[in-house]
């Protein structure tokens, strides 16, 4: 089991979940009533909370995350070279790996 915690999605809902490896963040947001559609664009800022997982990003999400301006092209070849995953995931793709911290992604003002 991982813990899950959600953040700045709604005050009352936001909390730490236990969550199943494998499950997708999207099935467990909806099973606790969190609105994550919200999200810019479908995106979701992580952060692990202990060692983060070795995880293969598929080609396709990487795309979206650099049409979305959320990585660069250095960020993504990194992300396939070292199988590590990004700061930044679409939900819809994203499956839980370990224990995590999500947020709503914002796009900063000092990205292109």
């Amino acid at each position: 089991m991982a813990k899950v915690i959600f953040m700045h999605f709604d005050e009352e809902k936001d909390g730490i979940y236990d969550a199943k490896i494998g499950e997708p963040i999207i099935r467990l947001a909806q099973e606790k009533g969190i609105d994550i559609s919200g999200a810019e664009g479908g995106l979701l800022s992580i952060e692990h909370i202990f060692d983060e997982p070795t995880t293969y990003t598929e080609d396709e999400e990487l795309e979206i995350l650099q049409k979305f301006g959320a990585i660069s092209d250095k960020e993504a070849q990194i992300s396939q070279q070292y199988t590590i995953s990004p700061k930044v995931r679409v939900a819809s793709m994203m499956l839980v790996k370990g224990d995590v911290l999500v947020k709503p992604y914002k796009k900063s003002k000092d990205t292109k």
